[in-house]
């Protein structure tokens, strides 16, 4: 059994178009290195500030979740905030990161 006689005849058309793409894809290659060496240098890591937003993405979302447990066991009665206490231990995690 061949592929055209799974897909039809125009299986024929499919390949064709993809042979032809890739004849196109070196010239293409070609111009895309003209542009990169005349395109001027990030000053910016992507791959570090990627990092930077992620770490700071995961601080806040486990800031979140404590501040939530403070509220409940606030409004259950269960703690009594001791707001100097929580204000320096805020502020000494937000130091350390």
């Amino acid at each position: 059994m061949k592929i055209s006689d799974i897909f039809g005849p125009n299986i024929d058309v499919i390949t064709n178009q993809k042979k032809t793409q890739k004849n196109v894809q070196p010239q293409n290659a070609q111009i895309e290195d003209t542009k990169n060496k005349n395109a001027p240098k990030d000053t910016v890591n992507i791959s570090q500030s990627a990092k930077v937003l992620s770490n700071l993405a995961n601080f806040e979302a486990n800031h979140q979740k404590k501040l939530e447990a403070v509220q409940k066991a606030y409004e259950s009665g269960t703690y009594k905030p001791d707001l100097a206490g929580l204000a320096k231990g805020i502020l000494e995690e937000i130091k350390n990161g």
